[in-house]
């Protein structure tokens, strides 16, 4: 019963649909009426400009993070929450951003929090995602791009990280995020295929009107 309502709230929390709420509060806009519709940082940066962009990726990290934080504090007594407990506590936050409960179960792409949550979760593995997404950012300024690889590329991490550390692969937390690699992939279906059409638009500034976004 305790861990079905760490997940309840952690899906709720990840519901929070801080990108629609900034652009209102900000904007005075709904940003899913505005560029390619969706409420991430990508979007709302490119309607609204850098500053409420970088609002949006803050508090959507911030709960992914504040999720996983909550997850290893939890059992009160116990050294460490189980590996496994707190994985599936940040794959849910995770969830809860892209199937909002307060959005009809719709919502965004779910990097931002993903990269909350594995900041707190497995730093290293996050350092890793963080460098290609903005490598790959820098070179190209195609957010969806860099979405598409770091998530392609995220499995590697979970597994060369511990090698190299000389531990071994946690494959609890290994398949959770795996599986939530598909989901996210999917989620960016639409931008795979403007990619391969050539069709992908960069990040540009206000009143634009670019089709992707990422988070």
């Amino acid at each position: 019963m305790t861990l079905l309502l760490l997940l309840l709230a952690a899906f709720l929390l990840g519901s929070i649909p801080f990108g629609l709420i900034v652009g209102k509060l900000l904007l005075g806009i709904d940003v899913r009426e505005s560029g390619s519709g969706n409420i991430g940082m990508t979007n709302v940066m490119r309607v609204g400009g850098k500053l409420p962009g970088a609002l949006t990726f803050l508090l959507d990290f911030g709960k992914g993070s504040f999720a996983v934080w909550l997850a290893q504090l939890w059992p009160a007594g116990e050294t460490d929450a189980p590996i496994w407990q707190v994985s599936l506590v940040a794959v849910t936050t995770v969830c809860g951003h892209i199937f909002s409960v307060f959005l009809r179960f719709k919502g965004g792409k779910g990097i931002s929090t993903l990269f909350g949550v594995l900041a707190v979760l497995n730093l290293p593995v996050g350092l890793g995602a963080a460098a290609v997404w903005l490598g790959l950012f820098a070179a190209k300024r195609i957010s969806s791009l860099s979405a598409i690889t770091m998530l392609a590329t995220l499995p590697v991490w979970f597994l060369l990280i511990p090698w190299f550390q000389g531990n071994s692969v946690t494959w609890s937390q290994f398949g959770m995020f795996c599986a939530l690699d598909v989901l996210l992939l999917y989620k960016h279906r639409d931008n795979i295929a403007r990619l391969h059409t050539g069709q992908e638009a960069k990040l540009k500034a206000p009143n634009s009107t670019p089709s992707e976004s990422s988070t």
